[in-house]
C-alpha cells in the first residue's frame, strides 16, 4: 500500500492482477507480445493467469469498479463509487486487449466503450472508495482521514466534483 500521508492511496493497490498501460509495458512484465486489438471487444489491461489453466468456463470475481456505458465509474445514492461482482469468460479472463499505441489517444474515461475493470480485493474494515477531484477512485483509511488537518471534507470534495461536472472539466 502507498498511503499518501493523507489517509489515501491509489485503487491500483486494490488490484487483484497487475495492470498494463501499454503494450510495451505488457510485453515487458510478460515477455510476451500482446494479442492484435480487437476493436469489437472493450479495452482490457489485465489477465488472470489461472484462468489459462482452469477446466471452469466462467471466472467469477466478487469485487470490481462498476462503469456505466460510457467509461465513467458509477457512484451509488451517497456518491461512492460502486463495486459489482465481475464474471468472465475464460477467455476473455486470461487475456488482454489493449489497445495500439496510435489508438491511445483516443481512449480514455468518457470513451464509447467501458473497459472490463480489474478485480479487487475486498476492502479492509477501515478502507473506503471515494472519489477525489476529477471524479478518480481512490482508497481512504476511515481513521487517518479523520485526523487529516487542512483537508477538504467529503462534502467539500462532491461539491467540487459538481462544480467540475457543470464546468465540463470532469
Amino acid at each position: 500500500m502507498s498511503e499518501t500521508g493523507t489517509g489515501m492511496f491509489p485503487i491500483n493497490d486494490l488490484y487483484l492482477f497487475p495492470y498494463f498501460q501499454t503494450r510495451d509495458e505488457y510485453l515487458k512484465a510478460t515477455g510476451e507480445e500482446a494479442p492484435l486489438w480487437d476493436s469489437s471487444k472493450p479495452v482490457k489491461c489485465w489477465f488472470d493467469p489461472a484462468a489459462r489453466t482452469t477446466t471452469k468456463r466462467t471466472m467469477l470475481y466478487d469485487a470490481a469498479l462498476l462503469y456505466d456505458k460510457n467509461g465513467m465509474v458509477i457512484a451509488d445514492t451517497k456518491g461512492v463509487p460502486q463495486l459489482d461482482q465481475l464474471a468472465l469468460l475464460k477467455e476473455d479472463a486470461a487475456t488482454v486487449n489493449i489497445l495500439p499505441r496510435e489508438r491511445m489517444v483516443d481512449y480514455g474515461p468518457g470513451s464509447r466503450l467501458a473497459p472490463i475493470p480489474v478485480p479487487l480485493r475486498p476492502l479492509k474494515d477501515n478502507e473506503e472508495l471515494t472519489f477525489t477531484f476529477g471524479n478518480v477512485v481512490t482508497v481512504r483509511i476511515k481513521d487517518a482521514y479523520k485526523d487529516t488537518v487542512n483537508a477538504f471534507t467529503v462534502a467539500d470534495r462532491q461539491l467540487l466534483s459538481k462544480i467540475a461536472a457543470k464546468l465540463g472539466v470532469v
